[in-house]
């Protein structure tokens, strides 16, 4: 092949002369009617897309030298005819397709990094409705539920409070339900009948009037009420059905009289101060054994637990001897009479002593003997030097005689045998 401008030799293939420079002139039927491909003479199918050339001679096409045309693109050529026109049959020629400028590359992490942004910024907002969500719905509880469940929870409060017995507790809602809220109670004066205490009490109401206008009654059962002397010590004790024998108030105020048994209290009556003593209504409490029947207007009860009285009459022995020193002293140089001597687990009169037995036998010679004291057996003399290794609670009658003999006598005419009335002195 010769250069149609200078005529010297072009090797084939070549699209420009080597001697002058000029374009090649392609022979007709070379160029592809698909991508353009430039094909050899004589070729049927185009090598690049595949396509029939035509078998008509073509005119040369000279090729720009100023704007090269960008590489074909036949595959997306032939799929995106395809798709418009129905799957290609073989043979079938396809018309050109407008080539698309390639993308341009991108930065290497340029997509992940742009995806991650992304993908960060979904997860923020989400996080900040829920935050937002969160406190929307606390603001709600605190400014509303949380209102309503302070108010229910003094509302219980108040109503728990409702049954307690100290002075400015609130009053029972106003309605004509039972009065079931203990009282506050004092002291006002204490006797015996026989060996029993006699309490006097003034209750002052903790539950307020009903429609009637009236002061509902006090009528609960099993009412536990304790007597306190100034230092706590329990000195009387018992559980009350008050369900037998109703409180009605008078306003706001009764009185009552309640009776002790020689097993429910452990002070002698007339050493219990009324003015510094403390009394307890408990309510709910539960007693043993049956009430007694009481004399008048007062009320009898049932005992406490046995052994909350058993300490508590260890308690009021010991009281009792410390109170009754000075008394004892001046039987070092005169004579009295003994009446008793026992002691805690003694078995004697067909029985085992306990301290609440000890303490109760002398509430009834105190009733009996107006001087009886308590002393313990060990501080004196006339006990040691006889066994100094054991030692007794020892109950004296108290009253002075002048010698043996007139002891004698007194044992005598108060109905004791030579067994239970001993003349003694304490030196």
């Amino acid at each position: 092949m010769r250069c149609s401008r200078c005529g010297a030799n072009v090797v084939e293939g070549d699209r420009f002369c080597e001697n002058c420079g000029a374009p090649v002139a392609v022979q007709a039927g070379s160029v592809c009617p698909v991508c353009g491909q430039q094909s050899e003479p004589g070729m049927r199918f185009c090598q690049q897309c595949g396509a029939e050339l035509s078998a008509s001679p073509q005119p040369a096409q000279p090729v720009p030298t100023a704007q090269p045309v960008p590489a074909a693109q036949p595959y997306q050529a032939v799929q995106q005819y395809a798709g418009q026109y129905g799957a290609a049959q073989p043979g079938a020629v396809f018309p050109p397709q407008a080539v698309q400028p390639p993308a341009q590359p991108s930065r290497p992490g340029e997509s992940a990094g742009k995806g991650k942004k992304k993908t960060a910024l979904i997860v923020g907002i989400i996080i900040a409705v829920l935050v937002v969500a969160l406190a929307a719905g606390f603001g709600v509880w605190w400014f509303m539920l949380r209102d309503s469940g302070t108010q229910s929870a003094q509302t219980q409060s108040t109503s728990q409070q409702s049954g307690k017995t100290k002075s400015g507790d609130s009053k029972a809602a106003k309605d004509d339900k039972p009065c079931t809220a203990a009282p506050d109670a004092e002291l006002s004066s204490v006797d015996h009948s026989d060996a029993n205490l006699v309490a006097q009490l003034q209750l002052t109401s903790n539950c307020a009037s009903t429609k009637d206008g009236d002061t509902a009654e006090f009528k609960e059962s099993d009412v536990k009420v304790s007597i306190k002397d100034d230092d706590g010590n329990v000195i009387a004790s018992a559980v009350f059905d008050f369900s037998k024998q109703p409180v009605k108030f008078n306003g706001e105020t009764a009185n009552v009289a309640l009776e002790f048994t020689t097993r429910q209290y452990w002070r002698p009556y007339d050493q219990i101060e009324t003015g510094s003593a403390e009394v307890i209504l408990q309510t709910g409490q539960s007693g043993t054994g049956e009430a007694g029947s009481a004399d008048g207007d007062a009320l009898a009860g049932s005992d406490i637990d046995s052994e909350d009285a058993e300490r508590y009459a260890q308690l009021a022995l010991s009281w009792q001897l410390k109170h009754d020193e000075s008394a004892a002293s001046r039987f070092y140089t005169t004579y009295t009479t003994q009446l008793s001597s026992k002691k805690n687990d003694m078995k004697a009169d067909g029985k085992t002593w306990h301290y609440v037995d000890i303490y109760e036998q002398f509430l009834q010679q105190r009733i009996k003997h107006k001087n009886a004291i308590l002393i313990w057996s060990g501080d004196y003399p006339t006990y040691t030097k006889a066994d100094a290794s054991t030692a007794y609670y020892v109950i004296l009658s108290g009253d002075t005689v002048d010698s043996v003999k007139a002891g004698d006598a007194w044992c005598k005419s108060n109905g004791y045998g030579a067994a239970d009335c001993a003349v003694v002195d304490l030196q």
